[in-house]
């Protein structure tokens, strides 16, 4: 898969696709979300319970970006998982990682700003940056990821008619849609691209956690590119994917130069953290840690997705898909061979009762129109033949409308 460098668009108000309604008789394999049979509800009550017995006036007062010590505890504990540390003055709390996006993309902002953008690109990094007012770029990928040498090409192409290119992003892990990872050498190679071309790199890791059995990513295989260059790249994290995403409790951890303007901006963004969430949160670790969690996760996930993947190879025609077994993470991404839009293929899959997403959502200019997401996190296992199932039917159906109106 080659993607090529686009030319910038320009800042637009941007909306998310509706991936999180429930649809009657659907099976939704649109939404990337984690299964709440995992939630550990009861755990999560009882935190909360005794938080607010502890404290319960000041942690439902308004509150400030001081990052809580028992929550800065607990994302130490969840970067422990990579081999990674955390320096606890360069965190601030957000209300999970679109939250800490946003942040970012209005740090940023100004005339001619620019952000350098992996494609695919997770919908919701586009639509923050494109709400800012940021224009954006997309910049070359191969299987593995971006590529350095695009990254130079594209930001000096920026400067050159005139434009400010000032951020690049990516999600190095697990990537939302495709499912890869960048290589360590590839990481290495794009934090000194980045470097080369003066940018500053929002490394979107939401998902480095949920490694599946056998698949180790940590600070040496997979490095994070904040420890890469501390200075030069921002790191968002979040709870979502790991405990739950209602909490709303995610991080930022900064270069030290923009701790202070971040925090400031995520202050005017939302006002206040949530301060009873990050204390829940803060009293789960502190109690469970995140071992015996993460693992329930990792194991359901990578379940699932080996039955989704066996299911497709049985019911899809492999010289017309291709796609990658995933390793980890939420996603296997289909892409037609033969480069034709997926619309029909999604219109026909809701007719037979599964809802997937189409690759233009994750196109800055409609240049994945031929890919298409399927999320497997939350889909029971019972139910994972039977969209499948109704997936092929929609592909079949999409086939037959357009070989009908190919003739026609």
């Amino acid at each position: 898969m080659l993607t090529t460098a686009l030319p910038p668009t320009r800042p637009t108000r941007s909306s998310l696709p509706r991936l999180f309604d429930t649809v009657a008789d659907t099976i939704n394999l649109a939404g990337g979300l984690p299964d709440p049979e995992l939630f550990p509800s009861i755990d999560i009550s009882d935190a909360m319970r005794s938080m607010l017995r502890l404290g319960g006036r000041t942690l439902l007062q308004y509150s400030t970006y001081r990052m809580p010590d028992a929550l800065a505890a607990a994302i130490a504990g969840a970067m422990e998982f990579r081999g990674a540390s955390v320096n606890a003055a360069h965190l601030i709390p957000t209300a999970g990682s679109q939250n800490g996006l946003l942040t970012v993309a209005l740090a940023f902002a100004g005339s001619g700003a620019t952000v350098l953008c992996e494609t695919p690109i997770y919908p919701g990094a586009a639509a923050a940056f494109r709400t800012a007012g940021l224009h954006t770029v997309a910049v070359e990928s191969d299987r593995e990821g971006p590529t350095p040498e695009s990254i130079r090409t594209v930001a000096a192409d920026v400067r050159r008619t005139g434009g400010r290119p000032v951020l690049l992003y990516t999600n190095p892990t697990f990537h939302n849609p495709t499912g890869r990872s960048l290589s360590a050498d590839r990481r290495g190679d794009i934090v000194e691209a980045a470097a080369s071309a003066e940018l500053t790199v929002i490394e979107d890791d939401p998902y480095a956690l949920l490694s599946f059995p056998g698949v180790t990513i940590d600070n040496r295989t997979a490095p994070t590119l904040h420890s890469l260059d501390p200075q030069r790249v921002i790191h968002l994290g979040t709870f979502s994917k790991i405990l739950a995403p209602g909490l709303r409790c995610g991080w930022i951890e900064s270069p030290a130069a923009l701790a202070d303007e971040l925090r400031t901006v995520a202050e005017i963004t939302t006002l206040s953290p949530a301060p009873l969430a990050q204390a829940t949160v803060g009293r789960y670790y502190a109690k469970h840690g995140w071992l015996d969690l993460v693992d329930a996760f990792r194991t359901v996930y990578a379940r699932r997705a080996a039955l989704m993947d066996t299911q497709l190879a049985e019911r899809l025609d492999q010289g017309e898909w291709e796609w990658q077994s995933p390793r980890g993470g939420f996603y296997i991404w289909l892409r037609r061979r033969n480069g034709y839009p997926t619309a029909s293929v999604v219109e026909h899959a809701a007719a037979q009762g599964v809802s997937v997403v189409g690759g233009s959502h994750f196109s800055l200019a409609d240049e994945h129109a031929d890919g298409i997401r399927l999320s497997f996190s939350h889909v029971p296992d019972g139910s994972v033949v039977e969209a499948v199932t109704r997936f092929a039917a929609g592909v079949t159906a999409a086939r037959a409308d357009e070989t009908e109106r190919a003739v026609s």
